[in-house]
C-alpha cells in the first residue's frame, strides 16, 4: 500500500499517529536562522510547533544538541526562555548570537564599521589559525586579509567594547571563511577540487555582503520581545545543570546521525580561523562528539556488549559480523541518546515533552530504524510515547557518498515523548 502524504505549509496543532507530512515551507531565513550555513539543519517549523504546543511565555526550552541554534531561535522568538547545549565552540557562538536581538544604535553602528575594519592601519599579528598546508586552502591576499580583519575586530570590538556586537561580527566572519578559501562551495566536507578550480571571494567584499544581509533579516526585530538564552553545558550526555532539575518544560533537538556526518571536520576551517580548534587537536575534538568513529581498534576488537534492547542487540550482531567499527559505533551512539535520555528526563518537568527529530540510516547494507530503538530505550527511561509522524526531506544539505557506510536518508521522524510522573 502507497504511504499517504500529506502536503502542508504550517504543522497542525493536532496531529495523527504516524502522519507523514511535505512541508512546503520556504521562508527559513527569518531573523537569524539565515546565519551560518550549517550542515543538516533541521527546518524552524518543527521546534516553533513542539513550543508552541507544550509551553508557554517565559517557560524553559532546552535543546541538549543545539548545533546552529535553529530550537533556540524559535523559543526565544516566542517569548520562551531557551537552554542550550553543544560540544562544538562554534555551535556556542552561533547560539548566542542568534539568539539575540539588536538595537536600533547598535544595527547603526555595525552598518557602518567598513572605516574602522578595513582602514590601511597595519597591525601586528600574533595569531596563526591551526591549518596544515594553509596556501593549498587559502590565496596569499586572502590569508593577510583575514588575519587582519580578525585582529581588527578583536581589537576594536572585543574585551568590554560590547559582546553583542562583537559575536555578531565573528558570526559574519565565520560565514565567510568557506567563501574566501579553495574549498568547494557546495559540498559540507571542506575540500579543494582538482577538476574545477574555485575563484575564491575576495574578503573585504564578501564580510559586508554578509554584514549586510544579516543586518537586513534582523531589521524589523529592534523592538522585539523575545526570551533570553543561555549555554548550559557542553555535553548533552552530562548535562550537568542542577539548578535546572524539573523546571524544563519542553526539551525539542535533533540529534546527530548515526554514521552519517562528521560535524568537527565539515567545520574545520571556520574553527580553526575562529582559535577554538585545528588540525593539531581536531581528533580529540572528534572524540567528544556523540556518535563519533574516532575510536580505538582495542576499543571495538573485541566487540560490543549485549544491550538488553532485542532489537538493537540483533542489529549489532548483524553488523558485527560485515564490520566490527561499524557495529561499535551504532552501539556507542544509542548508549550516548541512552545518557541523553536520562539526563534531559532529570531536567523536565513531570508530564514535560522530550520531541527528538532522527532519522533512520543504513549501515553496511544493513537498515536502523532508529527511530524505532530510541522509542525502545525511552521507554525504559520512564517516557511514554505520545505520537509519532515524519516529513520528507527536501533540499539537505547532506549529500556525501559514505561508501556504503551512511546512505542519504530520506525522511525525518519526530518522536514526541513525555516524562512519566516521578
Amino acid at each position: 500500500m502507497k504511504e499517504q502524504i500529506i502536503r502542508v505549509t504550517d504543522l497542525p496543532e493536532r496531529i495523527d499517529f504516524n502522519t507523514t507530512f511535505e512541508i512546503n515551507w520556504d521562508n527559513v531565513n527569518y531573523f537569524t536562522h539565515g546565519f551560518f550555513k550549517y550542515p543538516c539543519r533541521f527546518i524552524p517549523l518543527i521546534p516553533r510547533w513542539a513550543i508552541l504546543k507544550y509551553t508557554h511565555k517565559d517557560q524553559l526550552v532546552l535543546d541538549p544538541f543545539a548545533g546552529s541554534g535553529t530550537a533556540l531561535v524559535e523559543a526565544v522568538l516566542n517569548r520562551r526562555n531557551a537552554l542550550g547545549v553543544d560540544f562544538d565552540k562554534l555551535s556556542q557562538l552561533l547560539c548566542k548570537t542568534k539568539t539575540q536581538n539588536l538595537d536600533s544604535r547598535q544595527m547603526n553602528l555595525l552598518a557602518n564599521v567598513e572605516r574602522p575594519l578595513f582602514s590601511n592601519a597595519r597591525i601586528d599579528n600574533k595569531f596563526t589559525p591551526d591549518i596544515h598546508n594553509l596556501s593549498h586552502w587559502f590565496p596569499k591576499e586572502n590569508i593577510e586579509a583575514l588575519l587582519k580583519l580578525k585582529t581588527t575586530i578583536e581589537d576594536k570590538f572585543g574585551g568590554t567594547q560590547g559582546e553583542k556586537k562583537y559575536n555578531f561580527l565573528l558570526v559574519c566572519f565565520a560565514s565567510i571563511i568557506k567563501k574566501c578559501s579553495y574549498a568547494d562551495d557546495t559540498s559540507p566536507k571542506p575540500y579543494v577540487s582538482k577538476r574545477i578550480k574555485k575563484l575564491p571571494s575576495m574578503v573585504k567584499e564578501a564580510f559586508l555582503k554578509t554584514l549586510s544581509s544579516y543586518l537586513k533579516n534582523m531589521s524589523g526585530y529592534e523592538n522585539k520581545e523575545i526570551g533570553k538564552c543561555k549555554v548550559i553545558s557542553d555535553d548533552a550526555r552530562a548535562i550537568h545543570a542542577e539548578q535546572y532539575n524539573g523546571k524544563v518544560n519542553l526539551a525539542v533537538t535533533s540529534p546527530p546521525y548515526i554514521n552519517a556526518f562528521d560535524y568537527v571536520r565539515s567545520l574545520r576551517l571556520e574553527n580553526a580561523w575562529l582559535g577554538y580548534y585545528g588540525d593539531s587537536n581536531i581528533l580529540e575534538v572528534k572524540r567528544k562528539q556523540v556518535g563519533t568513529e574516532t575510536i580505538s581498534s582495542n576499543i571495538y576488537s573485541h566487540g560490543v556488549e549485549v544491550t538488553k534492547y532485542n532489537k538493537l542487540d540483533s542489529i549489532l550482531q548483524e553488523i558485527s559480523r560485515k564490520d566490527k567499527k561499524r557495529a561499535f559505533v551504532v552501539f556507542r551512539f544509542f548508549k550516548d541518546m541512552e545518557q541523553n535520555l536520562n539526563e534531559v528526563k532529570r531536567l523536565l518537568k513531570p508530564k514535560g515533552h522530550y520531541v527528538i527529530v532522527v532519522g533512520d540510516s543504513k549501515i553496511r547494507g544493513i537498515n536502523i530504524p532508529t527511530h524505532e530503538v530510541l522509542i525502545d530505550i525511552a521507554r525504559r527511561a520512564g517516557y511514554s510515547l505520545e505520537n509519532i509522524f515524519s516529513y520528507i526531506i527536501k533540499n539537505r544539505y547532506l549529500r556525501i557518498p559514505r561508501s556504503g557506510r551512511g546512505g542519504l536518508i530520506k525522511k525525518d521522524w519526530v518522536l514526541d515523548l513525555v516524562k512519566k510522573n516521578g
